[in-house]
């Protein structure tokens, strides 16, 4: 070993692109990172669980949270630790994830915590992961994201308990999704000693945002867009695949959608979604929201952690925090200890039903993340 790095049990398959170990990365930037994010919605009973973990080899810190929501609460926990020696190994506090077979089936746990938020839970794909479109941004001829994503809709079973309260996830009700991505992000450090982003912020505004991926019958819907206030459409990325894996996946070509707010408030309460095919037909859904918004600021989004510093800092070699927060209200949390910062977007995510329009017997249900500001 030198300082140029060390071995990881990675090093042992022929996979490598750089001249140095699985140790370190070809990026130096702070905001290089790379990981995991979990989703799970029940249907019967609204309740849901929001759970990542995401390495950050420049700053040489892992972080982790888990989310549950549950009759009107959301249960946060964040978790943070040095990286290495330990990079070999998936875990972070008491969240541990095992990957049994890879781009297949995983394995993700929580064991016991002064947060009350316990589960251990398989997960297995109903498909091969969906790649997406990579996104790359450059802002005053600096690059300032560049992030890879692949997307898959899983079948979870196991158990999960939250504030004593445990509950038995099966696919009778239940669904997951998951993502992994790696790159330049926002996230994963501090800009002290750094000029401010010039030119126009690469995070161009919306009217409405959104990112779904719901399990049909016979087939996973995934779409991704940016639409503006004069319907244009910024990102737009949509998907069907089989569940048959003999049958080929396509895409839509086009996108528009129009959401009903919640009492005039930035929350949707139904969205339709109308997805154009190549050949011109239109294929129209309604998605309508089961359970409690699920604010990510609780896993140190959006400058979270109660030092407002984010995910990727580095907070000692162990550290961990959490809350209890009230979320029955559409967009006003109830937070205690009041640290929670309120966004002008309200900015949150849900599971969904979601309903062909000119086939009512085409029904689904997954993770819909709908922003309108």
């Amino acid at each position: 070993m030198t300082d140029a790095g060390r071995l990881t049990r990675m090093d042992e398959y022929p996979r490598h692109q750089v001249g140095g170990t699985f140790d370190s990365v070809v990026s130096d930037s702070v905001h290089w990172n790379d990981g995991f994010y979990f989703t799970l919605g029940d249907e019967a009973t609204g309740a849901s669980l929001f759970v990542a973990i995401r390495l950050y080899a420049n700053t040489d810190v892992m972080d982790g949270f888990a989310c549950a929501t549950i009759d009107g609460r959301q249960h946060n926990m964040r978790w943070s630790r040095r990286l290495r020696p330990d990079n070999d190994d998936i875990w972070v506090g008491p969240i541990r994830l095992e990957i049994v077979a890879p781009l297949e089936e995983l394995r993700l746990t929580c064991g016991d915590n002064p947060y009350g938020i316990t589960f251990d839970l398989t997960w297995r794909g109903l498909h091969e992961p969906h790649l997406e479109d990579r996104i790359v941004r450059y802002s005053g001829g600096r690059k300032v994201y560049d992030r890879t994503n692949y997307d898959q809709c899983c079948e979870v079973s196991g158990t999960l308990t939250i504030a004593g309260r445990e509950l038995t996830v099966s696919p009778k009700s239940w669904i997951g999704v998951r993502d992994h991505s790696w790159g330049l992000g926002r996230t994963g450090g501090l800009e002290d000693g750094i000029a401010p982003i010039s030119g126009r912020d690469p995070r161009r505004g919306f009217a409405m945002r959104q990112w779904t991926m719901v399990r049909m019958p016979d087939r996973v819907l995934f779409w991704q867009f940016h639409q503006q206030a004069d319907d244009s459409v910024d990102g737009f990325e949509g998907v069907v695949i089989p569940l048959d894996p003999t049958k080929p996946r396509w895409r839509y070509a086009d996108v528009h959608a129009t959401a009903t707010r919640v009492d005039d408030l930035p929350r949707a309460a139904d969205t339709t979604v109308s997805l154009t095919r190549e050949d011109g037909k239109v294929d129209r859904f309604l998605l309508s929201p089961v359970g409690w918004p699920v604010y990510l600021q609780g896993g140190g989004y959006h400058d979270g952690f109660t030092d407002r510093r984010g995910r990727g800092v580095y907070r000692g070699d162990e550290h961990h925090e959490g809350e209890i927060w009230d979320v029955t209200h559409p967009v006003d949390v109830g937070d205690p200890a009041g640290w929670f910062a309120p966004r002008a977007d309200a900015w949150a995510e849900n599971f969904a039903t979601c309903v062909n329009l000119d086939d009512a017997d085409d029904r689904g249900f997954g993770h819909l993340e709908c922003v309108i500001p």
